[in-house]
């Protein structure tokens, strides 16, 4: 799969989440920072919100949409948070994904490289339209890994490697070594799983699995610290769909999605490189 990225593409793809949204009777509008993006108004005002959001390849869109719900009975908030897919977003296309419950807000990354931001603000009216909200499609989830720590592993992989390709080497280590504890994290598991115990006085030298995926990340920058931190991020990608494998007899990997975004952002990197040079 190729990702593109470009301003052009984003806001082709925003566009399309928009038309999905105003399809939902419910939805009153949607803002992306201070522009409010209504149906008699949706052209200009995306693009103007783009121009807002896009910095580069890398960039995320902030946005909310305002739901009208029944002051009484019928849809609650809390059950219309549940329905990913009723928005534009099937579980096939998602990447990555976390609920922030305190903010009534998901992070998402899906698999053709875009990134929201997406929260909600619901408005309660006796006459609000009617929803028909279809049956959650509940993927098979293991209750010794759940399906919630393999999208929020995914999102945080990829927000390592944002902050990598923008030079924050401080939270991109930090993130990624975050991924190779959840690979160290998984082999705990199983080990309980395979000694039926998790009180273990003496461990037995395991593998570690992360290990053999070291120095093999294809891309490479010059920079040593940018280096060490890719090597990271790639060795948990790796290791994590590998361990997957061991909870999830069907697990597509996900591994051939991230890196396909992996070399979007390397392809951005080096046209900017490319610019600088120029500009030198």
């Amino acid at each position: 799969m190729v990702i593109n990225l470009s301003k052009n593409s984003v806001e082709t793809n925003l566009c399309l989440l928009v038309d999905k949204l105003f399809s939902l009777p419910e939805i009153e509008c949607v803002k992306i920072r201070k522009l409010i993006i209504c149906r008699n108004n949706k052209e200009e005002t995306i693009k103007s919100a783009v121009n807002e959001c896009y910095h580069d390849s890398y960039s995320d869109i902030d946005l909310c949409i305002v739901v009208h719900l029944p002051a009484e009975g019928g849809i609650s908030s809390d059950e219309y948070l549940k329905h990913v897919e009723h928005w534009g977003f099937p579980s096939e296309t998602i990447l990555g994904i976390c609920f922030i419950p305190e903010n009534n807000m998901y992070r998402i990354i899906l698999k053709n490289g875009m990134r929201y931001d997406y929260g909600f603000e619901f408005v309660f009216q006796e006459n609000a339209p009617s929803i028909l909200l279809k049956p959650i499609n509940k993927p098979n989830s293991n209750t010794d890994w759940p399906i919630e720590n393999i999208n929020r592993f995914w999102f945080v992989q990829v927000q390592a490697l944002g902050k990598l390709y923008r030079n924050d080497f401080l939270i991109s280590s930090h993130l990624a070594n975050m991924s190779i504890n959840e690979t160290l994290v998984q082999q705990m598991v199983l080990r309980d799983l395979k000694y039926n115990t998790n009180h273990h006085r003496y461990g037995y030298m395991e593998d570690l699995t992360y290990l053999k995926y070291e120095a093999q990340c294809p891309y490479k920058s010059g920079d040593h610290t940018f280096d060490y931190i890719a090597d990271r991020i790639y060795s948990a990608a790796l290791a994590y769909d590998e361990l997957l494998s061991c909870f999830y007899n069907d697990y597509e990997p996900r591994s051939k999605d991230f890196f396909a975004l992996w070399e979007c952002y390397e392809e951005q990197r080096e046209l900017l490189f490319t610019a600088w040079g120029n500009r030198a």
